[in-house]
């Protein structure tokens, strides 16, 4: 990994084997989910480990993150890691907000067992 700043900002050059990996979770009626405390999507794979994306539609309540969207990428299989591990992962999540049509993206490294955003949209985009 190769860190650089410019006058455009800081760049990050990250040459790797692995190809970039995706998944997709299509909510087609979000109002479906308002009685979940969390949604947990179908484990992945990427980059050679087994992955979740943990939605809480109200809000990730534990950590302050009420009446808002919360979203994490989690690693879905722990067992199996060395003492020690460390994963270097760059993500990005794409929202779609249908209210305002517009997408929300949000990326930055992966450096615990779970990363992701605690308050995605706001009391406002949920109507």
């Amino acid at each position: 990994m190769e860190f650089k700043n410019s006058t455009e900002g800081a760049i990050l050059r990250v040459l790797r084997n692995a190809p970039p990996s995706h998944y997709l979770l299509k909510v087609q009626s979000f109002s479906s989910l308002n009685n979940l405390n969390k949604f947990i999507s179908d484990n992945f794979d990427a980059g050679g480990f087994k992955w979740k994306l943990c939605l809480y539609p109200n809000g990730d309540k534990e950590n302050k993150g009420e009446d808002h969207i919360s979203i994490y990428l989690e690693l879905a299989e722990m067992s199996s890691l060395p003492i020690g591990w460390e994963i270097n992962v760059i993500f990005n999540f794409f929202v779609f907000d249908q209210l305002q049509d517009k997408w929300e993206n949000k990326a930055f490294p992966f450096n615990e067992y779970r990363m992701g955003l605690l308050q995605i949209l706001g009391p406002g985009n949920l109507s």
